[in-house]
């Protein structure tokens, strides 16, 4: 088994097991294991922030097979019956990290 097979089965085995590192959540209406990262949002976005101007959101990981299509820039995603606006995606091994900005009404 090559680098590459070993990483797909460990992201598949170890990150995304409900067991070690991914909880259910409802993404875009299914209930699929994915790892949410409130800290690294906070911390790729923070130079952006000041005084007046805060943002809110979270960084999704997911695995490509979840997704129905590709997570584009400026479109919405539902997760657990909440509105956010996809601020930047990335694929990476079948996996995609998606940054999410929370609505703010």
């Amino acid at each position: 088994m090559g680098f590459k097979e070993q990483l797909a089965k460990d992201l598949k085995n170890v990150f995304f097991n409900t067991n070690e590192f991914a909880e259910i959540h409802n993404v875009e209406g299914e209930d699929v294991p994915v790892v949410i990262d409130k800290d690294l949002f906070k911390e790729k976005y923070k130079e952006i922030e000041t005084e007046d101007i805060i943002i809110l959101g979270i960084t999704l990981f997911i695995q490509k097979e979840h997704l129905r299509g590709e997570p584009k820039v400026n479109r919405e995603m539902d997760v657990d019956g909440k509105t956010y606006t996809i601020r930047d995606s990335s694929l990476k091994n079948n996996m995609y990290e998606i940054d999410l900005q929370k609505h703010t009404e």
